[in-house]
């Protein structure tokens, strides 16, 4: 397979799903659909989402360009920069897969953008994206809020400041406006930076824990993408119990996608469907 140039394979497995198509019944199609989780609706009645995103999107900053995402992304997304293995998302037949985070699809969005010759870059999108790891009841998908911010390296981790700052100061007002008694949770693992964000004030109102750990400890959900520097997360207690509802924090993604290792790119995100199922109340 891997001597056939893409266009070729791409022809073979098209041929091959046409055919498999065919040969699906009425009954083939409604069992998967009773069997598949991949497939089952989410409980989420859509009417209750609207006004989250709302005031999301109110809250925004006018910094950030807002984008809608295709449900795709490139092939490799998830291994790369979620660190996913490839049998944790949805591969299609032509080199794409399903989104499994909306800032997979805006770092490369940003990067795209960087290497045109924007300098700094803020986006921000809500998505509904579907992981293939979960070996709960739950539904596969969900529909999260996303920040992407790609910026050069402005010398003495300056930037790394700033973009925290940009994207903390968000946060902050956005969990106080939509999620009752949340919190934000921030570790900063490099000792210059944790100096500079006490210095600015990045830290009020936000719960800073060790700066070791980096969701390792059992009594601590793991961090859901790779993050390097410092991250966040945001986090409500409910029923005596600690419920993670998204998070954030710095990658390396965008210094290969540019092919420029002084950019800087911070990412973060919140699952609307948590904030549903567990604290909002619809008008």
């Amino acid at each position: 397979m891997k001597s056939l140039a893409p266009l070729e394979l791409r022809a073979i497995l098209a041929d091959v799903a046409r055919s498999r198509a065919l040969d699906q019944t009425p009954a083939d199609m409604i069992k998967r659909w009773r069997e598949d989780r991949l497939l089952a609706p989410s409980l989420l009645d859509p009417r209750e989402a609207l006004p989250i995103t709302g005031k999301l999107w109110e809250l925004t900053p006018k910094e950030f360009v807002g984008v809608t995402l295709s449900q795709l992304t490139s092939l490799g997304s998830g291994v790369h920069l979620g660190g996913r293995g490839q049998n944790r998302v949805i591969s299609t037949m032509r080199l794409t897969e399903v989104l499994a985070d909306p800032v997979h699809g805006l770092a490369l969005e940003a990067s795209r953008r960087r290497r045109n010759g924007h300098s700094r870059v803020h986006l921000a999108t809500h998505a509904r994206c579907t992981h293939a790891w979960d070996s709960t009841e739950e539904s596969s998908h969900e529909l999260r809020f996303s920040l992407v911010s790609s910026a050069p390296d402005g010398g003495g981790l300056s930037t790394e400041a700033e973009l925290l700052d940009l994207h903390l100061d968000f946060w902050r007002e956005a969990i106080g406006a939509i999620v009752p008694g949340g919190r934000i949770e921030l570790s900063v693992w490099d000792a210059t930076l944790a100096a500079l964000v006490a210095e600015r004030g990045t830290c009020d109102g936000i719960i800073v824990i060790d700066g070791d750990a980096r969701g390792t400890s059992s009594e601590r959900t793991p961090w859901r993408n790779p993050y390097a520097t410092a991250a966040f997360r945001f986090v409500l207690d409910e029923d005596g119990q600690s419920v993670e509802l998204g998070d954030g924090g710095f990658v390396t993604w965008t210094q290969s996608l540019t092919r420029n290792r002084k950019d800087r790119c911070l990412v973060s995100g919140i699952s609307v469907d948590a904030i549903v199922a567990h604290t909002w109340e619809s008008e």
